[in-house]
């Protein structure tokens, strides 16, 4: 099986003559680091789309994705509702409460209910002065035309391989299958690093994957240094591979 980290919470994985996304984001601003060069445009391709949730960062592109693949999305009913209002057709959106699973494929995908982590208040404070300049553009990106609604994580089966993605760090119950590979993202809290530690040692991964840590719109976004993540799992005693992902990288799993 094929991973590729497309910056943020997204991922393409491919397997067996199958391509799926999860949480396709391209359309970052100019000082976004890193630089993301693919579109769209680059994934006709696509079967499948799966939504953790629907903040701007998650699925701005997924109607764009849509029009030139065809692809299925499966996202919660607040998403899809959303999604319709920007142009998906109804016929390609595929509703999901949490507990749903769906085959595409080699994969077989079911939906884990989640939520969204809570902004600390030190973190909005520091990042609040410096988006006043740009209100305007980012309340065109905001909860009001980009609902977050139900937060889903994507319990994962591939070729005998059990993976979990999150797209925000917060897990209301601890899952009862095994992972093999843990994709958790980092951003989000000044505390984040521990706070996605914690969720490493509640799920017991053999690989972690971190993600979301880049600084994808800036001043909105950081980036995060995931020196201190690696820390906190030597702190907890978690023997675990941490796999970095390079953006737009082929990582073989």
């Amino acid at each position: 099986m094929q991973l590729r980290w497309l910056g943020t919470a997204g991922f393409e994985l491919s397997s067996g003559g199958a391509t799926v996304l999860i949480d396709p984001y391209f359309t970052r601003n100019p000082k976004a680091r890193p630089e993301q060069r693919l579109k769209p445009a680059d994934f006709p391709h696509v079967q499948a789309v799966f939504l953790t949730h629907g903040h701007f960062d998650h699925s701005f592109d997924v109607p764009a994705v849509v029009e030139l693949s065809g692809a299925a999305v499966f996202a919660s009913p607040v998403v899809c509702q959303s999604l319709a209002s920007k142009g998906v057709p109804w016929n390609r959106l595929r509703p999901c409460w949490g507990g749903e699973s769906v085959e595409v494929g080699p994969f077989r995908f079911t939906a884990v209910p989640a939520r969204h982590v809570t902004f600390d208040a030190h973190l909005v404070l520091s990042t609040a002065w410096k988006c006043l300049p740009h209100l305007p553009e980012l309340a065109r990106l905001g909860s009001t035309h980009y609902p977050c609604g139900q937060v889903l994580g994507w319990y994962i089966e591939v070729e005998s391989k059990r993976l979990f993605h999150m797209g925000s760090a917060c897990l209301p119950r601890d899952l009862d299958e095994k992972v093999d590979v843990f994709m958790v993202p980092v951003q989000g809290r000044t505390d984040i690093c521990s706070v996605a530690a914690d969720l490493v040692a509640r799920i017991k991964p053999s690989v972690v994957i971190p993600h979301h840590h880049d600084d994808f719109y800036p001043p909105l976004s950081r980036y995060v240094d995931l020196g201190p993540f690696e820390h906190e799992l030597r702190l907890r005693g978690l023997q675990v591979q941490v796999r970095t992902p390079a953006l737009n990288r082929l990582m073989e799993l």
